[in-house]
């Protein structure tokens, strides 16, 4: 059991050890200034070039995606002069490529019915910026509507053997006077592949090992169980002629069931406590008063009528079964006033 859970401890060790990649990349376009000292490229092939290229968004336009309202890289049709084309590029720096890379980043064509189209490129010719060639194109975003920002990623692939190389963006604009509006760019990072660390492949490496260990354990608790079988066998139990079963080292001693004692021909007999209530069996004393004959039933109406006396004095006395019923008396006096008085049967105290 403990080694089983120390595999589940392993199992959870190596999930955790899964290498998570540090991005290649990280950009928020807070300060586009900044950007050619960090290896950025901006070329601008508009033709006829116009009077702007990538510049620091416009709150006023609409606001970035992340960080502070002007904290994002834009470009619009002016780009290229009036009637012209315009193809402004954007590349970044110089990262490792491998198939399955990806590129993060969030984007928002403002278009209001005008068409504007961003496309994404990756070169594998490591810090070349030669757009012209070896540029392959990964995915292209296009709208003549405001589509909001919007989270994109595009993926590498086609790559024979890792290389390392430039992503590009492009802002296409074919006739700035048919199209071509404003477009913006934020919140770009390159992932990499995480691969298994030296700490994920120890993990691995102690799950193997553990694996093998308990199923050492397994085989060795079959054979014990093997083992005990065949012992088992060797001392098989016997059984007599009465079918009582002997084993070795244990006695088996047959012994018959007690008969219950039979029920009292009355029944089952039990004594009610007056005070809590509970039933339980009688003591000899109370056995004896719950056996003795029960008096006779009390009649349901009167035989004979209670005899009564009159009393000198002009009381009345009923004489009930063995009770005595006594009255109060009341005299009126000469004077007009009531006296009351108890007059006791024979026998009683005055």
């Amino acid at each position: 059991m403990k080694l089983i859970h120390g595999l589940a401890g392993l199992l959870v060790a190596a999930a955790c050890c899964s290498a998570v990649a540090v991005p290649l990349l990280v950009e928020g376009f807070d300060d586009v200034r900044t950007l050619p000292a960090s290896g950025w490229v901006l070329i601008n092939n508009s033709a006829p070039p116009g009077t702007t290229g990538w510049f620091q968004g416009d709150p006023a336009i609409f606001p970035a995606a992340a960080g502070p309202a002007d904290a994002y890289l834009a470009a619009n049709f002016n780009n290229a002069a009036y009637g012209g084309a315009v193809s402004n590029w954007l590349l970044t720096p110089e990262v490792a490529l491998v198939n399955g890379e990806s590129l993060n980043f969030s984007l928002r064509l403002l278009g209001e019915g005008l068409l504007d189209r961003v496309e994404v490129y990756f070169s594998p010719h490591g810090a070349s910026t030669d757009v012209g060639a070896g540029f392959a194109l990964l995915g292209a975003f296009e709208a003549d509507a405001d589509t909001g920002w919007q989270e994109r990623t595009v993926l590498v692939n086609g790559l024979a053997a890792p290389a390392s190389g430039r992503f590009g963006f492009r802002y296409v604009v074919d006739d700035t006077s048919l199209n071509g509006n404003y477009v913006g760019l934020d919140s770009v990072s390159i992932n990499a592949i995480p691969e298994p660390s030296t700490v994920a492949l120890v993990c691995l490496g102690a799950i193997a090992l553990g694996s093998r260990r308990l199923r050492r354990r397994w085989l060795a608790a079959g054979g014990l169980a093997g083992v005990a079988l065949a012992a088992h066998a060797a001392h098989a139990a016997t059984a007599d002629d009465q079918g009582v079963m002997r084993f070795p080292h244990v006695q088996v001693v047959a012994q018959p069931a007690t008969a219950p004692a039979p029920l009292a021909p009355d029944g089952l007999m039990a004594y009610k406590d007056p005070v809590t209530g509970q039933l339980t069996g009688p003591t000899a004393e109370q056995s004896a008063l719950l056996t003795a004959k029960p008096r006779g039933a009390a009649p349901l109406a009167r035989q004979a009528s209670p005899q009564v006396t009159r009393a000198a004095h002009g009381g009345v006395r009923l004489r009930l079964d063995e009770r005595h019923a006594r009255y109060a008396m009341a005299h009126k006096q000469t004077d007009g006033s009531v006296s009351t008085t108890c007059e006791p049967a024979p026998g009683d105290q005055p």
